[in-house]
């Protein structure tokens, strides 16, 4: 099977990705993708599924989409289409992905990707059978001008030895849908996902921070709590302290605990020689001891913004090798995250599980 995925591939260079959305559930990413995809010199966006069909009529009739359906199979049955983006609720992503990978399709995927690395393994096994490509969420991030200069100042050694590093973001309630209210919507139900406010936006920066080293997460140690939303089933606040393989340790704070709609990030990587910091109210970096003037300096803070799509479209056209995060990627952010969640019940570091 990865064999003729292999030859399909090759009849990609010169022709537009044919594209279909699966699941509006996740409508941050998936409504911006589609409209975005209405206007690629590279992709035709062939159709939206999703279970609520009054959902995908909205969307579809909104970017100027003629095909639309409530049949979560039909792209995946559809041999013209060469890639999906998966979109749906968590607890449902596995077999939307499994069965795109067994049917040949090239994957975006939600994140997390699973709800337990059983899952996980499920999905890397199935993709690493038929051979398609597999894009996690959250690995797009790697893509972005602000990370890819985060990215050189570490590999140049231009810190030194990284020994440590904060992310904190801050944020309200999840809604539904646009213009829903901040209620939190499926994203509280623990039947749905693996956690709430901590992992929603960890997961992210767990991805960042493992690149950024090129090491594997050791040891997790993590607390969670109910600080505003008292009777959610999962928690609005939760805090990490997050281990690697060198010694480096960071610590990565995630809260729904925010006003509504409220949001910011404030991060700090520190080495030996040099340091930066970052936050999303300034529109400049701190950098300590990467210039000849003393103390912090700020300069003009490279863009943050990565592109879901068009490191996929690069790959399967030939013009790079990189896809900024693969299928592994993903079981590894997800047995970092879950790590945390064990460790905040049980009130002791937890060593983290590999593929």
């Amino acid at each position: 099977m990865a064999a003729e995925h292999e030859r399909k591939k090759e009849h990609m260079t010169d022709q537009k990705l044919r594209f279909a959305i699966i699941g509006l559930d996740h409508w941050y990413t998936a409504i911006d993708l589609a409209g975005s995809m209405m206007n690629h010199p590279r992709v035709d966006l062939v159709g939206i599924a999703d279970a609520d069909l009054d959902r995908a009529r909205e969307v579809a009739e909104h970017i100027g989409l003629a095909e639309y359906t409530d049949d979560l199979q039909k792209y995946i049955g559809d041999d013209s289409v060469q890639a999906i983006g998966s979109f749906i609720t968590v607890d449902r992503n596995p077999e939307i992905v499994i069965s795109a990978a067994r049917a040949g399709k090239n994957i975006i995927s939600i994140k997390p990707f699973a709800n337990t690395l059983a899952e996980g393994t499920r999905i890397v096994e199935a993709v690493r059978e038929s051979g398609v490509v597999f894009m996690p969420a959250e690995t797009r991030a790697r893509n972005s001008d602000l990370n890819l200069y985060l990215k050189d100042l570490v590999d140049g050694g231009k810190i030194g030895r990284v020994v440590s590093g904060t992310s904190t973001l801050m944020s309200s309630l999840p809604q539904n849908w646009p213009d829903a209210p901040y209620d939190g919507g499926w994203w509280t139900d623990p039947t749905k996902v693996p956690g709430g406010g901590w992992i929603d936006h960890a997961i992210y920066q767990v991805d960042k921070f493992r690149w950024l080293l090129g090491e594997k997460v050791v040891r997790v140690t993590g607390r969670t709590a109910n600080l505003v939303h008292k009777d959610l089933a999962v928690e609005d606040y939760g805090h990490a302290i997050i281990e690697f393989e060198s010694g480096a340790t960071f610590a990565i704070e995630d809260t729904w605990s925010g006003p509504a709609g409220c949001w910011r990030t404030t991060s700090m990587l520190a080495g030996t020689d040099a340091a930066v910091g970052w936050d999303t109210m300034s529109a400049d970096l701190m950098t300590f001891g990467l210039s000849d003037e003393s103390g912090w300096t700020p300069q003009p803070a490279p863009a943050d913004d990565a592109s879901l799509l068009d490191p996929l479209i690069d790959h399967l056209q030939g013009d790079t090798q990189d896809i900024y995060g693969t299928v592994e990627d993903a079981w590894e952010n997800l047995a970092a995250c879950l790590a945390f969640y064990e460790s905040a019940r049980t009130g002791r570091p937890v060593e983290v599980q590999h593929l």
